[in-house]
């Protein structure tokens, strides 16, 4: 009997990949660094002068690929217990979005609207004289179209693309009973999204679909096919058997840390991104090992996890856009200090956010009162 892959592991997954994305986006990025910030310093000099330190924020975008293979997962384990409806996630996913819109775009402009050309450029954002131009920027970040307002919710719209793509893709692949197929499918995805279609735009012929929403969104996009992996692999119960056998061998917890790091060494130093798939389920299956073997650090994760979202949406205005906010990120010199400032900021404002939510909730009935009729009883 296989171990199974849980909702807290992929909650410990998720809290890993948001802090991952963190550190990417703090570290990876020198020329957003907040203004008079000099940069990060290390006790070993090398860290930071050989170039390790941006070696390790390039390669932490691997949290895309495991965000990603978490949602085709669970898509696959809501669709094969007749739970998943497309417009349901959709929808879901819409309201996670608009729950940080709703709150951060308004202070953005309200506190935020900087005009100082002196200023970054990235805080500048929020200052928009022309009226039509701001409404036409408001509506269009609302619905997911654009990203203008906050470059790195991309993902966004990207996701939402991916989704009725996994459904064609569990629809067409639902008599196959081969995990080889199915894995062969992926790959040839990953091919196509990564190597092939990218030229399709480059060419005189087919030059107009550069343009297209869903051609940038989705087909263009790399890292997409690890959320098809994640249908295949949950189909298979692959997580479950290969983790199950990794267990048996004692000091299963320090075997899965150090295939952590042999992942990101073998990505950012012998393979680079051309094995993504592989990548992501190697990382995935040695960090469940680890986290089991750490009863309090899991549910550590599990917490951060179950706000990753949340942090996913909000952590950029603090390190970007947020002029006043980005001075006490880039607080030191030193990436782990900043690291954990910034992670703060993101969890304790991402629990503010749903604690609002919860308690406009509880007004729900009142407003229902206020703004919608009684229903009128039909006359006997």
């Amino acid at each position: 009997m296989y171990q199974l892959f849980t909702r807290e592991d992929t909650k410990a997954i998720k809290g890993i990949a948001v802090i991952l994305m963190i550190f990417h986006h703090l570290a990876c990025f020198p020329e957003r660094y907040a203004q008079g910030f000099d940069g990060f310093k290390s006790l070993w000099k090398p860290f930071v002068e050989d170039g390790y330190l941006s070696n390790m924020g390039f390669n932490s975008r691997l949290c895309v690929a495991i965000f990603f293979f978490v949602g085709g997962y669970g898509l696959y384990k809501r669709i094969s217990v007749d739970k998943f409806k497309l417009t349901k996630a959709i929808k879901s996913l819409y309201i996670s979005y608009w729950k940080i819109f709703l709150i951060f775009i308004p202070i953005a402009f309200i506190f935020f609207n900087k005009s100082d050309e002196s200023l970054p450029e990235l805080c500048r954002r929020y200052h928009i004289e022309d009226k039509n131009n701001l409404i036409s920027t408001l509506l269009s970040n609302f619905l997911g179209l654009s990203d203008s307002l906050n470059s790195e919710w991309w993902f966004f719209s990207a996701y939402l693309c991916l989704l009725p793509m996994g459904v064609l893709f569990f629809m067409a692949t639902k008599k196959s009973k081969s995990f080889t197929f199915d894995m062969f499918i992926v790959l040839v995805i990953d091919m196509f999204v990564n190597n092939i279609f990218p030229d399709f735009s480059k060419s005189e012929v087919l030059a107009g679909l550069g343009g297209n929403y869903y051609f940038t969104h989705f087909i263009r996009l790399p890292s997409t096919s690890p959320f098809f992996a994640g249908i295949v692999m949950a189909k298979h119960n692959k997580l479950e058997e290969w983790k199950s056998k990794l267990q048996k061998f004692r000091f299963s917890g320090l075997f899965g840390l150090i295939g952590c790091i042999g992942v990101f060494y073998v990505r950012g130093y012998i393979l680079g991104l051309n094995i993504e798939v592989i990548h992501t389920i190697a990382f995935i299956i040695f960090a469940s090992l680890f986290f089991d073997s750490l009863k309090y650090v899991k549910k550590a994760f599990c917490f951060v996890g179950k706000y990753s979202t949340d942090m996913w949406l909000v952590h950029t205005f603090f390190c970007y856009y947020f002029y006043e906010a980005t001075k006490i990120v880039y607080a030191t010199s030193s990436v782990w200090v900043d690291l954990l400032i910034l992670i703060a900021l993101s969890l304790i404002s991402s629990i503010l956010v749903e604690l609002i939510w919860k308690g406009l909730g509880l007004l729900k009935p009142k407003l229902q009162k206020l703004f919608i009729r009684p229903e009128i009883k039909e006359a006997e």
